[in-house]
């Protein structure tokens, strides 16, 4: 090994057995203040710079005392910074809704009899185990989650029940460290078949394996079974391992039959799969003719895929039946549904019944949604501002939705979003966007390792849903990987290598516009890059893989992984920091886990960027505020003592849920359908404005016949920059709203997210006061009527056919309802202060359009209503009739993909 790799790697080590130190010291810390990281910092410093080697290497577990080292400012503060973003993390408990039954039966079971009176030898092994790679603050809130959750199971000394629920997190989030808790805490309280149905493919039930195998089961010495308190004879009895799923002959090996006489808990991890299922059920119909005693607990891993009946309930789907087949083989169940995308299972139907194999897997007795931890690097964080810092746009030159005539030039074909399997035979090199991604890519592997952080590292592209599509993407990656690999060895070495090599060249170009903040120089990553750019493997993960891919413990990987839905559920990415991504759908839920990026990026989160086009952007940021939404609503049923019936029904009539609705169920309505809405607590906008010029004309005539009845009507009225009415007619509100021209060709603004039937029928079924506010922009032009002068907002919009659409389609910015909150609110979010709102608020926008370019277009009128909460979701409801061509219509402005036959991943 050359001196300066040995060096490096000393170095390392001495850096890990520090920063393990000092955290095995904060795990001890009952009460975390903020200056804790920085005192014991300070007392290892001294510690290693008066501590003689010998006795250092006693004190750190450091085998060869050649790897104590002195660390630099440098290694001090990543540890620092590490430990805090490690350790400084807020996170609350979750919000819990319980069913009518649920309401009568003993919820506290748990935490005020059973937890005091038995060993909780499971649990605590789980919490010793995880200190060393969760802070206390989460592992406090993972152990009174799992609490509330136990609560809401039974007693398994109690005679017969079956439970249903469901635990809502969030994608990537730490779901597994939660319900890895709860099956440590069954096994503890007395259940003894605890079943894990972990997704539908091997990769994930693999992974999810191993993770129990390490926190619960304690296999070969490993993971618990290193703890000192670990006991043999307490180890439960796993019938499937790392390398394989369910098998008949592997149980009957086991001889593992007589559930009565079994005082250790038997685990089973089962791929989300016909034949697991049927094996499963097999083996325990050949043992037990009829119902068994003992309690099982069944855990159904992103539940919503796969385990929902599509079907009718007189001939469920297969995996449906199954589920529901094997929760009817025990006397006393508890099914608990995980998922990050609750919207299929709230959509059961909870009234759904089948003689033979029992009811649907509603969660009727209760919804626990749990929260993220601040130092989650979720949605909200990648998606819910207008920096766009972990964002990098796809050009309309590098993706296009479906080719179109448009003449290229030779090899600068783009992505084909909507492609079929021959898709394949026209793919021949990679748009310029990508192999940026590549070369960003490789840039992270080399900062990290400056950092000290060598650990694993990945790259996903997921374009496609083809298998061969994958495989010839792969080939192309591996192409343009080596032409960089061959050009960074022979010359990443040298003293400014940019001017050596044009492929280096484009990495300097790469490397000024997506790491300008970083704080190392070109040069130093450069000559980092050179030491490890040979461990770099390109994987494509799915079914026909020759390669699997594996993170081993023992070696650092580094991979560029290209696959679909291999890598859409559950499956982890380790230390994933670049994703190429293209593929679309008109489902929350199946675009949200696609969202492999969503995590911890504890050390490099400065570095992780997302490259996807501008309409992927604007539909994730749409989901994620359709979402909060949701759990907002979770929060006030809570408050109401509401049920998740109540919550099923808010999610059917939220008012972005439509789309997802018609889709859902469009194999089982006739050519029309009915749709339902609940505007309490949405805001909704004019995202799209019409572009005609006679729409636009009247639309400013529109605003000052408002403003002229405000004025005349002796309202009060509060001037600042911007103006506020008070406790406006509603007959002045109507006539506004029905006056203002939209975009013509969206009849119920459904496409536009402004469902203006909807709106009109909310303002005349409620008769209260409204406010009114005119806001004050920032533009060049003015808006001026009467006494009434505000400077117009500008907005950027694109030209689309026969509309303007605002970015992000949002005309509001920074909480408009700021205006009416009383101070004590004004710093709370958009959707917590529409839970304050005692009125409904019209905002009425004089917009100054501009381009992309920030070149003016032209003056208009634009306006949004935010809605109070008023009471039950069923209230200010409509319902609507709309016809197969509208359907198809609101389908097709989501991209629907074709199913055409084909050899998918999936």
């Amino acid at each position: 090994m050359p001196i300066m790799e040995e060096a490096n790697q000393n170095q390392n080590i001495m850096y890990d057995h520090v920063k393990e130190k000092i955290s095995e010291n904060l795990t001890k810390q009952s009460v975390l203040q903020e200056d804790s990281i920085k005192q014991l910092i300070e007392e290892w410093k001294g510690v290693i710079e008066n501590t003689p080697p010998n006795i250092l290497k006693i004190i750190l577990g450091i085998e060869d005392e050649r790897h104590i080292r002195s660390l630099s400012l440098e290694d001090w503060k990543y540890i620092q910074k590490e430990l805090e973003q490690s350790f400084i993390v807020k996170i609350e408990s979750g919000v819990l809704v319980t069913g009518e039954i649920q309401k009568t039966r003993d919820l506290t079971w748990w935490t005020s009899k059973k937890q005091l009176e038995i060993e909780n030898y499971y649990s605590t092994n789980y919490m010793n185990y995880m200190k060393r790679n969760l802070p206390t603050e989460v592992l406090n809130t993972i152990d009174e989650d799992t609490d509330a959750v136990m609560n809401n199971l039974a007693d398994p000394d109690l005679g017969e029940f079956s439970i249903y629920g469901m635990v809502v997190g969030h994608v990537q989030s730490g779901k597994t460290s939660n319900y890895a808790s709860l099956i440590c805490k069954a096994a503890d309280a007395g259940y003894r078949f605890i079943v894990v149905i972990a997704g539908g493919l091997n990769n994930l039930r693999d992974q999810t394996q191993k993770r129990l195998d390490d926190v619960f089961i304690g296999a070969n010495y490993q993971g618990v079974g290193q703890l000192p308190g670990f006991k043999r004879e307490k180890m439960p009895d796993s019938l499937t391992n790392a390398d394989n799923d369910f098998k008949l002959e592997t149980a009957k090996a086991r001889g593992t039959t007589n559930f009565e006489n079994m005082q250790l808990p038997i685990l089973v991890v089962i791929k989300k799969h016909t034949k697991s299922l049927s094996n499963l059920l097999e083996w325990l119909e050949k043992h037990y003719k009829n119902q068994i005693e003992k309690a099982m607990l069944v855990i159904d891993d992103e539940s919503d895929y796969a385990s929902i009946n599509t079907k009718d309930e007189e001939d469920p789907t297969v995996i449906n039946e199954k589920i529901r087949l094997l929760l009817r083989k025990f006397k006393k169940s508890a099914y608990v549904a995980y998922t990050a995308t609750p919207y299929a299972n709230i959509f059961i139907d909870h009234e759904a019944k089948n003689d033979q194999v029992g009811k649907d897997l509603f969660p009727e007795d209760f919804i626990y949604a749990l929260d993220a931890p601040s130092n989650y690097f979720g949605a909200n964080k990648i998606f819910g501002g207008e920096e766009k810092k972990y964002i990098v746009e796809i050009p309309n030159e590098d993706a296009v939705y479906e080719l179109d005539d448009t003449p290229y030039p030779v090899g600068k074909i783009p992505f084909v979003i909507k492609h079929k399997k021959d898709y394949v035979d026209e793919l021949n090199e990679l748009p310029d966007s990508l192999k940026d991604a590549v070369r960003l890519f490789l840039l992270n592997i080399a900062i990290r390792n400056l950092r000290n952080q060598r650990k694993h590292n990945s790259m996903l592209i997921h374009i496609s849903r083809f298998t061969d599509v994958h495989i010839k993407v792969k080939k192309l990656v591996k192409e343009y990987f080596e032409v960089l690999k061959k050009d960074i060895t022979a010359y990443g070495s040298y003293d400014n290598p940019d001017q050596y090599s044009g492929k280096i060249n484009l990495m300097r170009k790469t490397f000024d516009t997506r790491l300008e903040d970083i704080e190392f120089s070109f040069g130093t990553v450069i000559k980092e890059l050179v030491k490890v750019i040979e461990l770099v493997i390109i994987r494509d993960a799915h079914q026909k893989a020759k390669d699997r891919l594996v993170y081993r413990d023992d070696i650092q990987t580094n991979v560029i992984v290209i696959g679909g839905l291999s890598l859409s559920r559950g499956y982890t990415l380790e230390g994933l920091s670049v994703s190429y991504f293209l593929r679309t759908t008109v489902f929350y839920d199946t675009l949200m886990q696609m969202g492999r990026w969503f995590g911890y990026r504890i050390g490099y989160e400065d570095i992780c960027r997302i490259y996807l086009t501008d309409d992927l952007y604007k539909k994730f940021g749409f989901i994620i505020e359709a979402t909060n939404d949701l759990i907002n609503r979770l929060k006030d049923m809570r408050q109401d003592n509401l049920t998740p019936r109540d919550f099923g029904l808010a999610v059917q009539l939220h008012p972005d849920s439509l789309v997802q609705v018609t889709a859902r169920n469009k194999s089982k309505h006739t050519e029309d359908m009915f749709l339902q809405m609940n505007l309490d607590g949405s805001m909704k906008e004019t995202g799209w404005i019409s572009d005609l010029e006679k729409d636009i004309s009247e639309n400013e005539v529109v605003l000052k016949d408002i403003i002229n009845s405000l004025l005349t009507g002796g309202y009060e009225h509060e001037s600042k920059e911007s103006h506020l009415w008070k406790n406006v007619k509603n007959s002045i509100v109507e006539k506004f709203v029905n006056n203002y021209n939209l975009y013509r060709h969206d009849p119920l603004g459904l496409r536009s997210r402004m469902p203006i039937e909807f709106i009109r029928k909310y303002i005349q079924n409620n008769e209260s006061d409204w406010d009114v506010v005119l806001f004050n922009g920032k533009g060049t032009r003015k808006f001026e009527f009467e006494t009434i002068t505000v400077k117009r907002q500008k907005r950027k919009v694109k030209h689309k056919h026969g509309y303007y659409e605002v970015t992000n389609r949002q005309l509001s910015r920074a909480n408009p309802e700021r205006i009416v909150m009383p101070k004590e609110f004004k710093r709370i979010s958009s959707s917590e202060m529409r839970t304050k709102l005692d009125k409904p608020l019209l905002m009425l926008h004089a917009l100054e359009l501009r381009d992309q370019n920030d070149e003016f277009i032209i003056n208009t009128v634009g306006f949004g209503i935010s809605f109070p909460i008023t009471g039950r979701p069923q209230e200010n409801t409509l319902k609507v009739r709309i016809n197969n061509v509208y359907k198809r219509q609101l389908e097709e402005a989501y991209q629907v993909e074709n199913d055409e036959d084909g050899d998918y991943d999936e």
